[in-house]
């Protein structure tokens, strides 16, 4: 993502908000439930293995809603809409990669991660590569997160900001503070549970609109003769020609080729089925459950591909040059929000807002608790065995996790603030640049070990380092390739290199060395426990899945009929059947969803 030096003035009159009371409404009232969520399910959580993962008690659909919301941010809705506004269907083949990692997921490591009988990912580290990779894993990660989150929500302060006319400042504390009052009180079920009341607003409004767009156009194939008749089809073609993408404004030549894809996807298979990803299913009731949210997460993603990208590639048809003005770094990122002012009223433009905040919030939540975890379950008894003392267990253990979520919410708001005050060219985007290039190494050995036995440690420690140095040093020369004297390395040419280099360490140091009897017995425990199915009712018990139809269903009715009220403002006069539209989808499946909670008491 660009981000802007300053913030910028609001809108244009091409594409402005009008009624801009009704807009604040909604997002104050949606913030609110978010809370209110918070409140509820602090209930739930008993002990930090209800707090970091649900105690394992988290339904399928639940985690497989969550997950869903987690697998993007608001990025999809500016950076990537921004890119599908030039390049079209390209955007759509890329995203796809995604659906690929969860049917991976689904097919492997979503049953054998639960089957670990873990409470965070830094316990599978644990478990599988000793003690000593499971501190280094934490502490990059106590490292890492904050600088990952405070750009999340830099990124969406930035453009809400700008649409709404907001302090970039102002709006950074206000989102990190919502996040932090339900994650922090209840912990992964509260998280869950926002994340999938959120996809009850995110999914509607985004077939809302997408449906809005193929009807103004004709239908798909309208869209298709409109993309024909504009000279659009060769740039809009899901595979490109060099000679193609250097005719493209502002989108890099060397990317959306063969080679980029088989790239891209390589890596975002690589990322999802790391242990650092696997703390997502560990709060599922069994391996099953795993497997059901991987591919019901994956099924929403696919759905929403085909869904997402029709906007911003019918606001280049329509509306181009009021897009070209909105007053952004980069003005083709605001083509989804462009189009929304365009076609819908101010009350469901602000769900389309909510639906951007949903989508980072999602990605931050899940940091913050994950981050949060490692500290409280992973690095605090590795230190309080350092010092001879003894670590805190039940409440108080509890409460401290509590009092962590705090902090890492206030380090992740602190990054953001000072990213908002260093602008483009700080400090901050060089670290996250440096943290892009530690991702694949260390996944490398990690989706490894998931499969391969007799792996001494020395051929985890020594991939890494050797990927991790590769990785370093392609980066250091492309930021400065007037001192290297060389051209800087296109996305697929770093991806693949770093990743064969991890994988010819990995494979030369284990043919090399042989592991100890020490690391054979933690290998041998480690393969039994993923390998062991999960036995709900004589391990955990306790099943409340019911409650969480019920529960989760009643916020869900509660949000339907606040949408109803978005026919009350005078600016959504005409627009009345969009709106009904929206709040009925909502209210039918939280409906059912109470019904079901119901039926099964």
């Amino acid at each position: 993502m660009i981000y802007p030096t300053r913030l910028l003035p609001p809108l244009g009159a091409a594409l402005t908000i009008e009624d801009k009371t009704t807009v604040f409404a909604v997002i104050i009232g949606y913030f609110a439930l978010l809370m209110t969520v918070g409140i509820v399910f602090r209930h739930f959580s008993k002990d930090t293995s209800d707090y970091f993962r649900a105690g394992g008690k988290a339904a399928w659909w639940l985690v497989g809603g969550s997950v869903f919301m987690q697998g993007f941010s608001a990025w999809a809705f500016t950076g990537a809409a921004g890119a599908a506004f030039r390049v079209g269907w390209s955007l759509p083949l890329m995203v796809a990669a995604t659906v690929v990692g969860f049917i991976t997921i689904a097919a492997f490591t979503g049953p054998w991660f639960r089957q670990m009988r873990c409470v965070t990912a830094c316990d599978l580290v644990r478990l599988r590569f000793g003690a000593g990779m499971e501190q280094f894993v934490a502490y990059l990660g106590l490292l890492t997160a904050p600088l990952y989150g405070g750009v999340q929500i830099f990124g969406l302060a930035i453009f809400t900001s700008i649409l709404l006319g907001l302090n970039i400042y102002f709006t950074i504390v206000v989102l990190g503070f919502v996040v932090v009052f339900y994650a922090a009180i209840s912990g992964s079920w509260a998280v869950m549970a926002a994340d999938f009341i959120k996809a009850l607003v995110l999914v509607p409004i985004t077939v809302l609109l997408a449906g809005v767009c193929l009807w103004k156009l004709g239908g798909l194939g309208g869209l298709l003769t409109a993309i024909d008749h504009a000279g659009l089809t060769a740039a809009f073609a899901p595979i490109k020609t060099p000679a193609v993408l250097a005719s493209i404004e502002g989108i890099d030549p060397t990317r959306f080729t063969i080679a980029f894809y088989l790239a891209w996807y390589a890596n975002v298979v690589l990322l999802a089925n790391s242990f650092t990803n696997g703390g997502r299913y560990l709060g599922v009731k069994d391996g099953r459950s795993a497997r059901r949210a991987a591919l019901l997460g994956g099924a929403l993603f696919l759905f929403g591909i085909l869904i997402w990208f029709i906007p911003p590639m019918t606001a280049r048809l329509l509306i181009p040059d009021q897009v070209l003005a909105m007053p952004l770094a980069n003005p083709a990122e605001g083509a989804y929000a462009g189009i929304a002012v365009h076609f819908l009223p101010p009350g469901l433009v602000a769900l389309v807002l909510v639906g951007m905040c949903a989508a980072t919030m999602s990605a931050l939540d899940v940091s913050l608790n994950a981050a949060a975890g490692n500290i409280t379950q992973n690095i605090y008894p590795a230190a309080c065995r350092k010092l001879g003392v003894t670590p805190w267990e039940g409440r108080p253990r509890l409460i401290l996790a509590k009092l962590v979520t705090l902090f890492c919410a206030a380090c992740v708001v602190g990054c953001a603030l000072t990213m908002a005050k260093l602008g483009k060219n700080g400090i901050f985007d060089v670290l996250m640049s440096v943290m892009g290039t530690i991702a694949a190494p260390i996944s490398v050995p990690m989706v490894l070990g998931l499969f391969i036995r007799r792996v001494p440690l020395a051929a985890v420690f020594s991939s890494i380092a050797a990927g991790f140095g590769v990785s370093l040093l392609i980066f250091v020369a492309s930021q400065l390739p007037h001192v290297f004297g060389i051209t800087p390395w296109t996305f697929q040419s770093q991806v693949g290199v770093t990743i064969a280099v991890s994988l010819a360490v990995f494979f030369a140091v284990r043919a090399l060395r042989q592991p100890g009897e020490a690391t054979l017995a933690m290998e041998q425990e480690f393969f039994s426990r993923r390998d062991r199915p999960v036995d709900f009712e004589a391990e955990v018990g306790g099943a409340n899945d019911h409650r969480q139809l019920r529960v989760i269903g009643a916020f869900g009715v509660a949000l339907g009929l606040a949408v109803l009220l978005l026919l009350i403002p005078a600016s959504s006069a005409g627009h009345g059947g969009k709106i009904c539209a929206v709040a009925l989808s909502t209210l039918s499946i939280s409906l059912g969803m109470m019904w079901l909670g119901r039926r099964a008491d």
